[in-house]
């Protein structure tokens, strides 16, 4: 979906791309997140020099790119490369992965001349390169695999690196609207669509279950209960109104792209915001009705006790949390930003 047509890819628009994670999600939350993860990883792509997007894409579109943001191993420069070693966690669909990608720091002091900070590079290495540790043992999403990735001094040539920063000029099979879009903008399009799924689908079993549940110790039906109604009603609207924000701004964020703009800082922020308040809305909807579904929803393997395990998971990721709301509040109050990728 977010490869380049002269590559063999479908150039789709995020909005689509939006459309139909979500979609998938409600049929399986860790099929979702299978699909949207590695596209991120897929358009980072935009940002390698030619040889490099060549050679990932060297046997066709249909390849699956594994990564990593944000946890930082060590590269050394060597002759036309790096050498890399470092153990990054959380990295989703590692065992089917053609491709890996990792963020690293330059370790021989190399700075960037702006600011005097360290340089942060991104880099592309094939999956059999990396030992997967098997550590994902956790309370939701346990479907995406999302183990650690081990290596120790593996060669990376620079064709298949690239800066960590803002400013980039896209390869030439990237020239399209879609890879001037920002992070932000590819990150709302993924995570956000997910947890909408898991919300609408925890909203829709305990509608179902109102309907037949007569509660111990209760003479009426669920959905007769005042709190019940009230909660339901709640959770609709608190869902609704993250979905509606967060279509609202990328379809606005798109209109940038399609007009050759470049998007503000101010602007990256209001995706960052929608995805924010998309994700804790949908973490809040689903706790108001599982609130209410009493030990119907305590049992493993029913759709709604893995609702609202995932969303317990989900809601903690780095894009994800409710800290982020500080992020974009900073950036709205002219102060710097206390979360770097929201420039990228």
């Amino acid at each position: 979906m977010f490869t380049p047509r002269s590559l063999g890819g479908l150039e789709m628009d995020p909005i689509t791309r939006a459309l139909v994670i979500e979609e998938i999600s409600g049929q399986d939350t860790a099929a979702g997140w299978a699909v949207w993860n590695p596209l991120d990883w897929a358009h980072f792509c935009a940002r390698l020099p030619d040889e490099g997007a060549e050679e990932i894409y060297s046997g066709g579109a249909n390849i699956l790119i594994a990564g990593q943001f944000g946890r930082p191993m060590m590269a050394t420069p060597s002759q036309d490369g790096y050498r890399i070693s470092g153990r990054a966690p959380f990295v989703s669909n590692c065992y089917d992965a053609e491709w890996i990608c990792v963020t690293a720091i330059v370790t021989d002091g190399g700075h960037s001349e702006e600011d005097g900070q360290p340089e942060v590079l991104m880099a592309y290495f094939p999956r059999e390169s990396c030992e997967v540790i098997d550590t994902w043992n956790v309370l939701g999403m346990r479907g995406t695999g999302s183990n650690d990735i081990s290596v120790t001094d593996l060669f990376v040539p620079k064709t298949r690196t690239f800066p960590s920063v803002p400013d980039f000029s896209p390869g030439s099979h990237y020239q399209g609207p879609l890879y001037q879009f920002p992070l932000m903008g590819v990150v709302a399009c993924g995570i956000a669509p997910v947890l909408l799924a898991v919300a609408r689908n925890a909203i829709d079993e305990v509608s179902l279950l109102a309907q037949g549940k007569t509660p111990v110790a209760a003479s009426t039906l669920l959905r007769e209960r005042s709190s019940v109604q009230a909660k339901l009603a709640q959770a609709e609207a608190i869902l609704r109104s993250g979905r509606l924000l967060l279509y609202d701004t990328l379809s606005d964020a798109w209109e940038v792209a399609l007009a050759g703009e470049t998007h503000s800082l101010s602007q990256k922020a209001d995706l960052l915001l929608a995805t924010t308040h998309a994700t804790t809305s949908a973490a809040t909807a689903v706790e108001l009705v599982y609130s209410v579904a009493g030990t119907s929803g305590i049992r493993t393997g029913t759709p709604l006790e893995r609702c609202f395990r995932d969303i317990q998971v989900l809601k903690q990721h780095v894009l994800a949390t409710e800290a982020r709301y500080e992020t974009v509040g900073r950036v709205y109050l002219g102060l710097s930003a206390d979360f770097p990728a929201i420039a990228i």
